[in-house]
């Protein structure tokens, strides 16, 4: 009589014989899942014994990983993560990537600054959850109170490895991913900040001296850039990335019904070999938007605006050097924080302001005048309306006009300065006995 067929995960009859006066062998054969057919035997020093041996191998092997062309269960970690890095690349170039090339930059940095020198040379199925605990805890061992908290980098870690881990499932390397039975700190929550509107109008002042008194310096004349990027990002509470991205066909300050506006529809990202680029999408769907303009912000971009405009071309391009005299590019934010940097030194206000904040600080100025969903919609944030918001409510483009709220900010900054300046002037007038009566006339005009 044939062999009766053996389904995937089946096994056939097992066979005992004694092979000497105490060992007896116990064989069977095992289809595994993948359908191929393999044989098991065991020795044992009884029947019962060998046969008990075998069905445990046939129940180790059904549970064993495989792998497959890519990746075995003896493959390092170290080529799993190179694995998944190129793979992820490819995939960056999807119409809707699931990542994109810059975010992926950053966790390959991550994966060879802390992990492949680690666990790189650790095998696939050598990996248990302790040994990824492990990397887990010396890296926020590596961290000091107060100055160098290595909590998030812990996190970001263990959520790189958990993909990478993920994949090594897919391809059955491994049948559990250890990774995700470990643990990190709770991430410390960010404390929202902003300046008020007196800082916001010394914030103003001290870049356009520093452009100013920079044209006396040796060298090339300050650009202009500086001052107007602060005003677009408190007029608009875009982000550096979405501010330094514009091109001129997106700003609109000439529109037929007299209102000033912005698209933001783009924003810088560092990719490596390409330096800082222009990527043609915000860096979320719902940062795509339309921003009306406070008048102080289409004066400032009134400066700036050459006699002939192309669509394409930058409002804050880089500067031309001889050798690329006729390309235009957008400016990278690294260089505009490196002048804004220079400005708040000049002005002894280093470390009070970056880029950043302002947008915390034109959010905070509307919410408080507005309500929150109105600050939201205007940095472009999704709002969490659940299924009916998702599928069948069509989202505006449009950010709720606000411009009367901001250019306010901006005037009580100053009218706030012009109080204090008449107020000084009050006091040395009074010690000399010269109170002038031009002084009280501007106080009360105020």
């Amino acid at each position: 009589m044939g062999r009766t067929e053996l389904q995937p995960g089946e096994h056939g009859n097992i066979s005992i014989k004694q092979t000497g006066p105490k060992t007896w062998r116990a064989r069977t054969r095992l289809k595994l899942m993948t359908g191929e057919i393999v044989p098991v035997s065991r020795n044992g020093s009884h029947e019962d014994k060998a046969r008990l041996k075998v069905q445990a191998a046939v129940a180790e092997l059904l549970k064993a990983a495989r792998g497959s062309d890519e990746l075995k269960p003896e493959s390092k970690v170290g080529l799993a993560c190179r694995q998944w890095i190129t793979e992820m690349r490819v995939r960056s170039t999807w119409p809707r990537p699931p990542m994109r090339p810059q975010t992926i930059d950053k966790y390959e940095y991550q994966l060879d600054r802390y992990a492949v020198p680690v666990l790189g040379k650790k095998r696939l199925n050598e990996l248990t959850p302790a040994l990824c605990q492990r990397l887990i805890d010396s890296i926020v061992a590596r961290g000091k109170p107060g100055e160098r908290d290595m909590t998030t980098t812990a996190v970001r870690i263990r959520s790189v490895l958990n993909m990478v881990l993920d994949r090594a499932v897919i391809h059955d390397a491994i049948r559990d991913n250890p990774m995700r039975k470990t643990i990190t700190p709770d991430l410390k929550k960010p404390v929202p900040r902003a300046i008020t509107a007196t800082d916001v109008y010394r914030l103003r002042k001290a870049v356009r001296e520093w452009v100013e008194c920079g044209r006396d310096r040796p060298g090339p004349d300050p650009s202009r850039n500086l001052a107007v990027v602060i005003d677009v990002l408190l007029g608009t509470g875009a982000r550096i990335g979405e501010a330094l991205a514009l091109r001129w066909g997106e700003v609109d300050l000439d529109s037929a019904d007299g209102v000033s506006r912005v698209t933001i529809a783009a924003t810088m990202v560092p990719i490596r070999g390409q330096g800082c680029v222009r990527q043609d999408i915000p860096k979320t769907d719902a940062g795509e938007r339309v921003i009306t303009l406070p008048p102080f912000v289409v004066e400032s971009l009134r400066t700036i605006q050459p006699a002939t405009v192309t669509a394409a071309m930058p409002v804050f391009p880089s500067r031309r050097y001889r050798d690329d005299g006729t390309v235009l590019r957008c400016q990278a934010p690294s260089n505009l924080r490196r002048q804004l940097r220079a400005a708040l030194a000049a002005a002894d206000m280093t470390g009070e302001v970056y880029p950043h904040l302002l947008r915390s600080t034109v959010a905070t100025f509307v919410a408080r005048k507005r309500g929150v969903a109105e600050a939201a919609a205007l940095l472009g944030h999704k709002i969490q309306a659940g299924v009916t918001g998702r599928n069948y409510i069509e989202r505006l483009r449009h950010a709720p006009d606000v411009s009367a709220v901001l250019q306010a900010m901006v005037e009580i900054g100053e009218q706030e300065a012009r109080l204090r300046k008449v107020g000084q002037g009050t006091k040395s007038g009074a010690a000399n006995g010269n109170d002038s009566s031009e002084a009280r006339t501007e106080v009360r005009a105020a």
